[in-house]
């Protein structure tokens, strides 16, 4: 614990910040959030698991605006189709209140710390010897602030989070442990992604992230293959129960329940919609502005923007990040070039520097998060293919790639001058911390009448 004190002072400025973002932010004023607490209404009232139909989307409470309070809330109920973990979970917490929404939202803002933990484990068993670099991921994760917005909201991503972040750490751990990877821990890992199948569709992706693994914790794909065929059948006969389900419940092929959630929110905007509209350009303009702000704070349900001079400010971040990083990647390339695979630490220990010579298996275990931001950008650019929803939220599935590079970034910058490096992560905690009680008291709440 005296090593990892940084994660503790970390998670417990998650937990103090989210914990007046859960109880000082009226009811309803994150996206979806009484169509999530309905599911858990109705398990707990009828002990089934809800299903979808015609009538659960209600067109003219969509969204809830800023500072309505009279809303029906009851008759929304278009996140029937998901998957059941998470509100199973939540029942006793809401049997124990008497179905009382800040209880729940402490739920899902503590099931969040898990993938601020996750996250900061994920990093430092890639770099063992700069556990800064985890400790700066980490400090970016929990206090990005519509982050800490949608965990102090009570919906599933939390979960969804946190278990796709469990699945990437236990897979960079099998590619550190290689050929010595027992099958223990090959079952962990078909368990956790097996979980996934029960969370919510986006934590899917943990399913090619743990093939990625299994497949580069071998020296070739003949070698992985029986690993990676006990390690699906594991997972699948996990997730098969809610799949029948499903094909009982809405038929064809459906066992995701998505095709009839798209014919119950029909009337949502859709992307051929807007292309006629504004055109390929005006949609495009569009993504980008709004899926950008909203990554860093868009608030309520999408009604709350802050003022064009923050998010100059935060661009002015994200390509100052965005350059930091490449400069790292380039530099990495240049010196395995000229040091020609040779190794250097301060100590002479065999672990490479993140700013000299990358070990094979640290490059595998970047990659697989390269992996998993690709995959990440492709269901977002999927979704919004056929729906209007650039909503920066559905790029989280990547914060820990994100917060990653941002850490390798930044410290590569002050590598020159190590104590500098070495407390970045407080300065991003300090920062974004600040920032987050700036949004909360003198943004977010005044535009909610609250």
């Amino acid at each position: 614990m005296q090593r990892h004190w940084p994660l503790v002072v970390t998670v417990a400025a998650y937990l103090i910040i989210g914990a007046l973002f859960a109880t000082r932010i009226p009811a309803w004023q994150t996206p979806d959030e009484p169509a999530h607490y309905n599911v858990t209404r109705q398990m707990t009232q009828t002990g089934r698991v809800p299903v979808i139909e015609q009538g659960d989307w209600q067109r003219d409470f969509n969204p809830i605006g800023p500072t309505d309070r009279d809303v029906d809330v009851d008759r929304l109920t278009y996140e029937d189709h998901q998957p059941p973990l998470f509100y199973a979970l939540a029942t006793p917490v809401y049997g124990l209140f008497g179905g009382q929404l800040v209880p729940m939202r402490l739920f899902s803002l503590l099931i969040g710390a898990f993938t601020v933990v996750f996250a900061y484990l994920t990093v430092l068993t890639i770099f063992p010897t700069h556990s800064y670099l985890a400790a700066f991921a980490a400090a970016f994760i929990a206090l990005l602030p519509q982050h800490v917005f949608m965990m102090s909201g009570f919906n599933n991503d939390a979960l969804a989070g946190a278990m796709l972040a469990l699945t990437v750490w236990l897979s960079v751990r099998l590619i550190r442990d290689g050929e010595r990877a027992s099958q223990r821990q090959i079952f962990g890992l078909a368990v956790a992604v097996g979980v996934c199948f029960w969370v919510k569709a986006t934590a899917y992706l943990a399913l090619p992230v743990a093939l990625f693994a299994l497949w580069r914790s071998r020296s070739s794909l003949r070698e992985a293959l029986p690993g990676m065929v006990r390690f699906a059948a594991v997972a699948f006969v996990i997730g098969l129960p809610w799949w029948i389900h499903n094909l009982q419940m809405y038929g064809g092929l459906d066992f995701l329940g998505l095709t009839r959630h798209n014919e119950v929110v029909a009337g949502q905007p859709t992307t051929a919609d807007a292309i006629a509209r504004s055109g390929f350009g005006g949609l495009a303009m569009d993504l980008l502005r709004t899926t950008f702000q909203s990554f860093w704070g868009q608030f309520g349900w999408m009604a709350i923007p802050l003022n064009t001079g923050l998010y100059l400010v935060l661009l002015v971040v994200t390509i100052a990040s965005t350059v930091a990083f490449m400069a790292w990647w380039l530099h990495v390339r240049s010196a395995k070039r000229r040091l020609q695979g040779q190794t250097h630490t301060k100590s002479g220990a065999d672990v490479q520097s993140p700013y000299l010579v990358l070990t094979d298996v640290q490059n595998r275990q970047l990659t697989l998060l390269a992996v998993l931001a690709l995959l990440t950008l492709l269901a977002f650019i999927w979704y919004n293919l056929q729906f209007v929803q650039h909503q920066g939220r559905y790029l989280y599935p990547a914060l820990i790639p994100i917060g990653t590079a941002l850490a390798l970034g930044w410290c590569f910058v002050f590598s020159r001058r190590e104590v500098i490096a070495r407390w970045l992560w407080l300065i991003v905690l300090i920062g974004l911390a600040g920032f987050d009680l700036y949004l909360l008291f003198r943004v977010i709440l005044p535009q909610m009448g609250a």
